[in-house]
């Protein structure tokens, strides 16, 4: 399934408020059992200037193609994780099921790697 990046204001709205959270010391991961497979990388201007949040942003999509949803079964292993098929007649399966992820940038990002971003959003996704 091809990813898409997350564009609409109602689609992060969506996602912040119906979304699992898991918040780290580098960045606060948002997923949402969606209808496809997107994508979204914030740095606020909390972080700092426009070269400061640039930076954060390209931390945090280097480490999101190695990490665990970078992989190919990442994000099928993601939704029966954190949203689990609840029994019904017609469960959707997990080829039509998709990921929305928003990752947001802490401060804490800009004195990190892309190699310990990349181990906390697994860390945190509780990936093997």
């Amino acid at each position: 399934m091809k990813r898409r990046s997350l564009a609409k204001k109602s689609e992060f709205h969506e996602v912040y408020e119906r979304g699992a959270k898991k918040v780290g010391r580098l960045l606060v991961v948002y997923l949402l059992d969606g209808p496809d497979q997107a994508q979204a990388v914030v740095a606020s201007r909390k972080i700092g200037n426009a070269v400061r949040r640039n930076r954060a942003k390209r931390l945090l999509r280097e480490a999101l193609r190695g990490s665990v949803l970078g992989r190919p079964e990442g994000p099928g292993a993601i939704l029966t994780r954190f949203f689990p098929v609840s029994g019904g007649d017609d469960p959707t399966p997990d080829q039509t099921r998709g990921l929305w992820v928003v990752l947001v940038a802490r401060s804490a990002i800009l004195d990190a790697g892309a190699e310990d971003v990349r181990a906390e959003i697994d860390h945190l996704l509780g990936a093997p």
